[in-house]
């Protein structure tokens, strides 16, 4: 069984990690980071997915993978972003 995905993308020059994975039986959860940090965190669940189900496995990697995509599509359209520096803290000193 796939417990997760991991990527690496960059886009507009900021380098991005997607991380999802099975949290618990039935969550799937999906961070992104950026330096480091988490700057976005997608949980969904999934009760209609039982682990006594015949074809459980195949069910959960694909709804594992779909939400890895979606959310690196999500990256790519620029719905997610780093959040931005005050622009008081990215002027030079005594610039404004």
């Amino acid at each position: 069984m796939v417990s997760g995905f991991n990527t690496e993308i960059d886009f507009e020059g900021t380098h991005f990690h997607i991380q999802t994975e099975v949290r618990k039986e039935a969550d799937i959860e999906t961070a992104v980071y950026v330096k480091g940090a988490v700057i976005h965190l997608l949980k969904t669940s999934h009760p209609d997915l039982s682990l006594a189900d015949e074809g459980h496995e195949l069910r959960s990697t694909q709804l594992l993978e779909g939400q890895h995509r979606q959310v690196i599509e999500q990256i790519r359209a620029g719905e997610i972003r780093p959040p931005s520096v005050p622009a008081s803290l990215s002027d030079p000193p005594g610039q404004l």
